[in-house]
């Protein structure tokens, strides 16, 4: 059935103009995709529709007993309204910064500034204004919430409020940096207001035992105490677990500077630090990183900006001594971006990179590609004792976590001048063998890849950031009970506050929408793997077997027996490089692929992305459907036995609980709108790359507002990676057959398939 208002679109063209055609773009053509293909004509680009960012606006009034308040909010040039209210007048305006671009007003963030006012004490009122009510209150709003009101909204009072407010101080932690050492400094905490009256602790707590949290200071003014503050920088200090060698006085380790110095600034607390000891300690974002970039030869050149910057944080950690977490959403980059840093730092010895077995051959090739001039030694086979004496000479050495366990004894003997772990999530148990043997590890400096967002991942976070970072998070015990439990059991915005503030000098992450104008609209990736013991064996055999029986062939029969014979053995070794089950061998090791496609979804579906993934042989369909079964993964499913492929197509659409789809190439591949997809998965590289893209577009579509990632899984050594370079050598007429789906393969010489069986 057709949307509604939908069917007059089907007897003649619609012409809309100014308001109506910016109405039409942002509500009406979501809705028609469903029922339409569309597209653009030529030279026509849509522009994208986002939620607008409202500049809000507090008007305050009234006496110590009762103050009232109106909350205004502005989009771009459009006059100023109360926030939330007309709800149904849902405008949009073009983007005066980029015409590309339509706003839509942001209704959520409206009634977000409401729910904040709220909750510091106002009342809605009947004229959609807000008040609150008794001195106690008004008080305390004006010494501890008004301050942060101000540094996000534009606050004003009137002159009355002005006057009465000034007679307000609030008694907030005051940080005297005494001294410091190579790796600590020295804190003097005291309790003080802005006119300088201090309070001692003993004080403090008096007051608040006798139910009070204010009081008249000597100059007649009235001091509020904010508790909630002074509890929160009680925590701060008891996280930084430091020594105290007098009342009063912390000597803290270097590595927690950031933290102290962000939440002195978030509670608007004062630091004296005349001799800038605490400043040395922080790794700002405009620290100087001196001629690193200068280091990096051509490779500076194929950083996107937001690489750069990315490798330019690694520096800085490093330059401090400091270890850190890159959790880029997947596809941005974060091997490119460690590469980087390693081709920077290239001649301080050897680093180590340990990874899943799946993306060892990845590391490899990537290494090759962006950084060709550093020695890369991979530790792989029975035989790789023997490549230790190599290490020394190496600039990059590559281990899978598998390995990791099993030679740490030799490892552990190594000084490495870095050491990164990637998929961080092979360490998230602090007493598995993975875990115990990173941290064995002995390297400068450490650092963490993870595609997953660590602070929705607090219990995995302590294994994690104590390789990154020994130590930073204190006792796992002591970490257990004031976070991961909290945390657990619901709400608890302080303590995910302070862990945010802890963990934000240590770990940048940065998704597909912070660096869109950095991106192209589709990334396409080759993620190499090599085939498993069992795999290689049986494809050797395959290759032996199927090169053996052409040879009588050669000397007479006809060539299209040969032809078939060799179609049919390329089919074999297809299905070999995907699973031996395709071909009736039942082995423990049957797929490195599947192995790979359980790293590339567990990042994906962590990192809230959902996912097509295409192959080409419905029976590895179903190898793939009983995994996701296995993982308890929700999944749609399509291949063409499928009766009701819309109905498949509709709910794997509106419910975002559905992450992937599994779907047939030749069944799914054209005429299905799959854009709630962001991320793309072709298991097997089919003859025609034509049809392959088809296929990324079905997420790839008008009314995509996300950048799409497209990964192709290729074994190595195998007729796979002879497919791709056939591809690239035919390219020009696979462009001009791309309506056909078999052109390449219908198309190769008998000597072009005797190279692939080659």
């Amino acid at each position: 059935a057709l949307p509604a208002g939908a069917a007059h679109l089907l007897g003649s063209p619609l012409s809309l103009e100014g308001d109506r055609a910016l109405q039409f773009l942002a509500f009406d053509l979501p809705r028609l995709r469903d029922a339409f293909d569309i597209s653009a004509g030529e030279g026509v680009r849509l522009p994208e529709v986002i939620p607008a960012t409202p500049a809000f606006a507090l008007r305050l009034a009234g006496t110590l007993n009762s103050v009232t308040g109106e909350l205004l909010c502005t989009y771009g040039e459009r006059p100023p309204f109360k926030a939330a209210t007309n709800e149904q007048d849902q405008f949009v305006f073009r983007d005066s910064q980029n015409a590309e671009r339509i706003l839509l007003r942001n209704i959520p963030a409206e009634r977000a500034a409401v729910a904040r006012l709220e909750q510091v004490g106002f009342a809605r009122t009947d004229a959609a204004g807000f008040v609150l009510h008794g001195q106690p209150e008004v008080v305390r709003f004006f010494a501890i919430d008004y301050p942060k009101l101000q540094r996000d909204w534009n606050v004003t009072l009137t002159a009355q409020v002005e006057k009465w407010t000034s007679e307000i101080e609030r008694v907030t932690p005051r940080l005297e940096i005494v001294g410091s050492g190579v790796d600590w400094f020295e804190v003097r905490y005291s309790l003080i207001t802005p006119g300088g009256q201090e309070f001692s602790n003993a004080e403090i707590q008096q007051l608040l035992r006798s139910g009070r949290n204010q009081t008249r200071l000597r100059n007649g003014r009235l001091a509020v105490i904010d508790t909630a503050g002074l509890e929160d920088f009680e925590q701060v200090i008891r996280d930084c677990d430091p020594a105290q060698t007098e009342p009063g006085l912390y000597r803290i380790n270097r590595t927690h500077a950031p933290y102290v110095e962000e939440t002195a600034r978030e509670l608007g607390s004062a630091i004296a630090d005349r001799r800038e000891a605490l400043k040395k300690f922080i790794t700002s974002a405009n620290a100087d990183v001196g001629d690193a970039k200068d280091k990096l030869g051509a490779l500076a050149g194929t950083l996107r900006e937001y690489q750069v910057a990315g490798f330019e944080w690694l520096t800085r950690l490093a330059a401090n001594n400091l270890g850190g977490i890159l959790a880029d959403e997947m596809g941005l980059g974060k091997t490119v971006q460690t590469l980087a840093f390693l081709r920077a730092h290239q001649g301080n010895g050897p680093a180590l990179v340990v990874c899943p077995t799946s993306l060892v051959t990845n590391w490899q090739n990537e290494a090759q590609k962006f950084t060709p001039e550093l020695k890369t030694l991979v530790l792989e086979g029975a035989n790789r004792a023997a490549l230790f004496i190599s290490m020394p000479a190496a600039d990059i050495v590559i281990t899978s976590y598998a390995l990791l366990r099993r030679d740490i004894d030799d490892l552990r003997t190594f000084q490495f001048s870095t050491a990164v772990l990637d998929e961080a999530q092979h360490i998230k148990n602090p007493e598995t063998q993975n875990a115990q043997s990173a941290f064995a590890l002995r390297a400068k400096h450490r650092f963490v890849l993870t595609g997953t967002p660590m602070e929705n991942s607090v219990r995995d976070l302590w294994s994690i950031m104590n390789f990154a970072l020994p130590g930073y998070l204190g006792p796992h015990k002591d970490f257990r009970e004031r976070y991961e439990l909290p945390l657990a059991r619901g709400a608890a915005p302080d303590v995910q506050r302070r862990l945010s503030r802890r963990l934000q000098p240590f770990l940048l992450r940065r998704r597909k929408r912070d660096v869109a104008k950095d991106l192209p609209e589709k990334i396409e990736q080759v993620v190499p793997c090599s085939l498993t013991s069992s795999q290689r064996s049986a494809y050797d055999a395959f290759l032996r077997e199927i090169q053996s029986g052409l040879g009588p062939v050669a000397k007479g029969a006809n060539a299209g027996a040969k032809r078939m014979k060799m179609l049919t053995g390329l089919l074999r070794l297809r299905q070999v490089c995907c699973d031996l089950r395709l071909v009736g061998l039942e082995k423990e090791d049957p797929s490195a692929k599947l192995e790979l496609l359980d790293e590339l979804l567990g990042e994906a579906i962590d990192g809230e992305h959902r996912v097509l993934v295409f192959s080409q042989f419905v029976s590895m369909l179903h190898l793939m459907r009983d995994r996701l079964e296995e993982r308890k993964l929700s999944y749609c499913y399509l291949d063409g036995s499928t009766k009701h492929r819309q109905e498949e197509v509709n709910r794997f659409q509106n419910e975002a609980a559905i992450q992937v789809f599994l779907i047939s190439l030749k069944a799914g591949g054209v005429g299905l709108n799959l854009s709630a997809a962001d991320t793309v998965i072709h298991f097997d590289p089919w003859w025609n790359p034509a049809v392959e893209a088809q296929a990324t577009d079905r997420a790839h579509r008008i009314g995509q507002t996300r950048v799409v990632t497209a990964y192709k899984l290729i074994t190595r050594d195998t007729v796979e990676e002879k497919i791709l370079k056939l591809q690239e050598k035919k390219r020009a007429a696979i462009d001009a057959a791309i309506d056909s789906e078999e052109p390449l393969m219908n198309g190769l010489t008998t000597e072009e398939l005797e190279e692939l069986l080659a």
